[in-house]
């Protein structure tokens, strides 16, 4: 009898043994690491100027707009512009925006919108950063994005001249501190001729601004900080 509690005894402890090893392995099986990727991927673009008239016609939004999205769904959406404000005072905005968006039904174009939240972004040519911005104080809202008071007609519509060109990367943190590139291609479609949309915009912006004597409210974008 007691022969037999030590066999049992010994059998026991090597079944939980086999079980510890068990467990062991599989909790140690599990691999967690990161590696750099080429995917092959294809991006498409979108870019315009921005040629926005108020209630009565005349412009008050002038400048540069550009969207991209690739076969992930992600879109993001770079905005750069003048604007005549309420206060009859032109400043100019800088925003960027992303959306994840999803098809609800694969016969229709339907999309769904979610708006991604981002913590910075950096507009780059040659590796030089040329515009940045940065989180609202409201946190409703998702982008990214500065507005300057100053109003630098020549050196702001050089960049938006630019900017129509592509050829640029945009770096944005949806992550802090974790930068993600997205290459901005040349706009193969550029012509020169199309700048003549944007000059006539912003000589009308700045007609519109001196003639106006008792502004109206319009539908316009502000963003809740300001740098300058």
């Amino acid at each position: 009898m007691l022969l037999f509690k030590k066999i049992l005894l010994f059998i026991l402890s090597l079944f939980f043994i086999i079980l510890f090893f068990i467990a062991s392995s599989t909790s140690y099986a599990k691999s967690e690491y990161n590696a750099e990727t080429l995917e092959k991927n294809v991006r498409f673009y979108s870019i315009e100027f921005l040629d926005i008239p108020d209630e009565n016609g005349k412009k008050y939004v002038c400048g540069t707009k550009i969207s991209t999205y690739d076969y992930s769904g992600r879109k993001y959406i770079i905005e750069y512009y003048y604007l005549l404000t309420n206060k009859n005072q032109i400043v100019t905005q800088f925003s960027v925006d992303a959306i994840q968006m999803s098809v609800l039904n694969p016969d229709t174009p339907e999309l769904e919108h979610m708006d991604i939240k981002l913590y910075a972004s950096i507009l780059k040519k040659n590796g030089e950063g040329f515009l940045a911005g940065v989180r609202a104080k409201n946190d409703n809202d998702k982008g990214v994005g500065a507005e300057y008071t100053e109003f630098d007609r020549e050196g702001n519509t050089a960049i938006f001249k630019m900017m129509y060109k592509g050829d640029f990367e945009l770096e944005v943190h949806a992550i802090p501190k974790v930068p993600l590139i997205i290459p901005i291609k040349k706009n193969v479609r550029y012509n020169k001729e199309n700048e003549v949309i944007l000059d006539n915009c912003i000589d009308d912006l700045i007609s519109n601004k001196k003639s106006r004597l008792a502004p109206n409210k319009f539908n316009q974008k502000y963003l809740a900080y300001k740098v300058s």
